[in-house]
């Protein structure tokens, strides 16, 4: 198994162990059998036959309990040891895809799909797997068995059994493991769609859609229902006759007694054999039942593993083994799609070194998507990319992580102390470093006003931050950083006024002698820009300074009156 690592033997060992138990906790039937068999033919009872064969028969089922304790321990420390791995080799894999893999990825849902299928393997793993050996080695025991006391009362008591596993062999089948899938992926739909709708319960109740909004849940509760019921009532009748025939060794092997009974056979040794046999038949229905459910359980653990390697089932990135001093960037006939949505075309633009260029335009332009090319988020489709003159593809992972920094829209905090979050952008930053990062993004007051200052932890009894104090601090981690290429992309979007000018002045000193690319909606944040990028329609169709682009008179300038408006707005529809 592939997350087995080195620990692979221990399978086999819990699986032996398991086969052998099996084996040892039929063994007391044999003596079980003799006792019988003795009280039944003999007129005087042989009290030192009976405890001898019981004490032999007991010392077997114990050191059968024995063995099967033995490996449940065994495929324990095993399912341990690979739901370790598949955690660890998973987010192994999960930090080397590309940052294009998380845009539209929930952590919540990543971290539920690979933490629950390595559970659900532990389960499989640590129960299931030591049982199906000994649901493997145990009906060929008990078929010895059938046949070893007294063959036509054995063939007698198989009858159901072999009905049972015709049965059984038609529940599953290839229609109903498609059922199965459809059913299980309706659940978790439903689940998904049950936590949304929880979720937006306050908006629609704000707006009056309480009947309207649950329609899509409902619609997909019917569904799930229909699955569930077309399921159901495909076992319905074969699992009846299942359950019927299980227990109805008798209604085969009584008949088949009187039959040799009534031909010259000895009454007593048929009634000591069948009522051997009335206690294996229902054995053996056990072990096939057995087996339906490791079968599900199978189902299970194969099906969450799927859903790890259908979640990170995303193309890697190939990177090179060069580094460059220069730090300009410069994008040359660069094509994009969003599947087949194209959203950047043949754009071309250069931002020298230690030059602030900003992208403006309308939403949905392509702004943001510049960004993130410039990042590596993703590869473009045509043309391509430099920074410091060499291709971004060819750059050494770190080496291009670690010539740029860039602050979004969203910024996150860990749940760590605010210390440790700051030092995500230099681990080997010294206090004073932290301080003087601290002042420039003018986030000193926020730790001022925490009782245990930078050693708070946020996220924890209510300390958390709005949307402007968040970004403050996530400027100083760039501080910390202190890469030689910044990206801002829409870094003052949920900022209020104060924290948008306190934004905005350390966005200056953090750009000071640096290669900049930012975008904006808000224009006052670009006047001064050494040039601004106008985007529409994924081309650049403007570019130039402040001044020079109002005097074209073209889409900066619409752009711009359209802001002064925005700005001067009043209540009442008067301007200033």
């Amino acid at each position: 198994m592939y997350y087995s690592g080195e620990k692979g033997f221990m399978l086999y060992i819990a699986m032996g162990l398991s086969a052998i138990s099996g084996i040892m906790l039929l063994m007391p039937m044999i003596f079980i059998h003799r006792i019988i068999s003795s009280i039944i033919l003999r007129r005087e009872l042989d009290i030192d036959f009976i405890k001898e064969n019981a004490t032999i028969g007991a010392g077997f089922a114990v050191v059968g309990l024995i063995l099967y304790l033995g490996a449940l321990m065994v495929s324990h420390k095993f399912a341990f040891e690979v739901e370790d791995n598949i955690i660890k080799i998973n987010v192994e894999r999960l930090i080397n895809k590309p940052l294009g893999y998380f845009v539209n990825k929930e952590s919540g849902k990543i971290r539920n799909v690979i933490v629950s299928g390595a559970a659900e393997t532990h389960s499989f793993l640590a129960h299931q797997l030591p049982d199906m050996a000994m649901t493997v080695v145990t009906p060929i025991v008990l078929l010895i068995f059938f046949l070893v006391f007294d063959w036509r009362l054995g063939i007698a008591s198989l009858i159901p059994v072999l009905v049972g596993i015709v049965l059984m062999s038609t529940m599953m089948t290839k229609e109903m493991k498609q059922l199965k899938d459809e059913y299980f992926g309706g659940l978790s739909a439903l689940s998904a769609e049950t936590v949304e709708y929880v979720r937006g319960i306050p908006v629609v109740k704000a707006f009056a859609q309480s009947v309207e909004s649950f329609e899509k849940l409902y619609a997909l509760i019917e569904k799930v229902t229909k699955v569930c019921l077309k399921m159901t009532m495909a076992y319905r009748n074969k699992m009846s006759l299942y359950e019927a025939l299980a227990t109805s060794t008798a209604f085969f092997l009584v008949p088949v007694a009187i039959l040799l009974i009534s031909n010259g056979g000895d009454i007593r040794l048929a009634l000591g054999n069948s009522i051997i046999y009335f206690l294996i038949g229902p054995a053996f229905g056990t072990f096939i039942m057995r087996s339906a459910v490791i079968a599900q359980y199978t189902y299970f653990a194969e099906s969450a593993l799927n859903k790890i390697d259908d979640l990170l089932d995303y193309e890697s990135m190939e990177y090179g083994n060069k580094s460059s001093d220069e730090v300009g960037l410069e994008f040359k006939n660069v094509s994009f799609s969003y599947g087949n949505e194209k959203v950047l075309d043949n754009v071309s633009f250069t931002v020298n070194k230690g030059e602030t260029v900003a992208l403006v335009g309308t939403s949905g332009g392509g702004k943001t998507t510049i960004a993130r090319l410039a990042a590596r988020f993703y590869d473009p489709d045509d043309g391509e990319i430099f920074i410091g003159g060499v291709n971004i593809k060819e750059y050494k992972k770190d080496e291009l992580m670690n010539k740029i920094s860039f602050v979004f829209q969203n910024s996150r905090l860990f749940k760590m102390s605010i210390r440790e979050n700051l030092l995500i952008g230099n681990p080997n930053a010294t206090d004073e470093e932290i301080e003087d990062a601290l002042v420039n993004s003018g986030s000193q007051e926020i730790i001022e006003s925490l009782k245990y200052g930078i050693d708070t932890v946020y996220g924890t009894k209510g300390t958390y931050f709005s949307g402007g104090e968040s970004q403050r601090l996530s400027i100083a981690r760039a501080f910390l950083k202190n890469a030689q290429l910044l990206i801002l992309d829409e870094a003052t979007a949920f900022a209020d006024p104060e924290n948008e000018h306190i934004i905005q002045e350390s966005f200056k000193r953090l750009s000071k002698n640096k290669t900049t690319l930012m975008i904006a909606h808000r224009l006052s944040t670009v006047i001064e820009a050494d040039k601004i990028l106008v985007v529409k329609g994924g081309k650049i169709v403007e570019e130039g300074n402040h001044s020079s682009l109002l005097d074209k008179n073209g889409v900066y300038k619409e752009l711009w009156d359209e802001y002064q408006r925005s700005v001067n707005w009043k209540i009442g529809g008067k301007h200033e």
